[in-house]
């Protein structure tokens, strides 16, 4: 079963950038997780714009947002309850490496259309 992992974040404008431990850590949780993480990375920027009735709304950084979309990862597991270790791992390391960051990661379960 394939699922993603959405990280959001409340606070990412107060705290910026991640530390350097924080990210070595995930890329050792990356290398742990080895085939099974089929895909992982951070948005580059936010606020780009959206797509709304098919025309493009640029008006970011939507400050007016009280979460953002900081991250994603894509693994392919063999069950719910294995997703769920590798998010607690996620957000062990943020508690360890950043504890002044505030936010959740959604776990989703991606249907495969073949």
């Amino acid at each position: 079963m394939k699922y993603l992992t959405m990280v959001t974040t409340t606070n990412a404008a107060e705290i910026g950038q991640p530390p350097a431990e924080l990210m070595m850590a995930i890329g050792g949780l990356a290398q742990e997780a080895g085939p099974k993480l089929i895909d992982n990375g951070g948005m580059a920027r936010m606020g780009l714009g959206a797509i709304k009735k098919g025309k493009l709304k640029v008006d970011g950084p939507f400050t007016e947002t009280k979460e953002v979309v900081a991250g994603f990862a894509i693994y392919e597991l063999d069950s719910e309850a294995e997703a769920v270790a590798w998010v607690r791992k996620f957000l062990e390391l943020h508690e360890t490496h950043w504890p002044q960051w505030e936010g959740e990661v959604e776990l989703l379960e991606i249907m495969s259309m073949g």
